[in-house]
């Protein structure tokens, strides 16, 4: 019987929308859209999280076309990050993989086995959304720093303050 108990722990689990152990800890964090465009993951944990063969779809509407496929030996080190830039962008730091441009009004990441990892949108009928679309913004969308995913664009992502409008400590 213990069996069939733990299957049904995890049927109920996953019924309840709760991540699997296994689940990639990587999240999408910032996103812009355009030719000078980014798409900035996450990765929360100490361990380094391969990217091998994984991929980032674009939403426009509700069609999904491939933005890019991460080439062998991408990685998001433990407690970094890895940016998808277009080839105009003026970041801070260097673009981890270049693509034309970062298109549409959302994005989706894909595992290996090509299993959604996380998703965000500003379209309410967008499939790259997470239950509620984010609301738009003049800048990138952004989490926050921890890059806590409750799977709900609405509340995970708003528009960052600018430097100088942000609380003093």
């Amino acid at each position: 019987m213990p069996s069939r108990l733990c299957h049904l722990a995890v049927v109920a689990a996953l019924a309840a929308g709760i991540p699997s152990p296994a689940a990639p800890p990587v999240r999408i964090h910032q996103l812009l859209a355009g030719p000078a465009g980014f798409l900035e993951l996450r990765n929360p944990t100490a361990a380094p999280v391969p990217l091998d063969g994984w991929s980032v779809l674009s939403c426009h509407g509700t069609t999904l076309t491939e933005l890019a496929r991460f080439p062998a030996g991408s990685t998001v080190v433990g407690g970094g990050a890895f940016v998808l830039a277009g080839l105009d962008f003026a970041g801070e730091r260097d673009a981890d993989l270049l693509v034309p441009s970062v298109p549409g009004t959302g994005q989706l990441l894909l595992d290996g086995h090509q299993a959604r990892v996380d998703g965000v949108a500003v379209a309410p009928d967008s499939p790259c959304r997470e239950n509620e679309a984010a609301s738009p913004c003049p800048g990138p969308l952004s989490r926050d720093a921890l890059s806590t995913d409750t799977d709900n664009n609405r509340v995970d992502f708003g528009c960052p303050l600018p430097p100088a409008a942000q609380p003093q400590r």
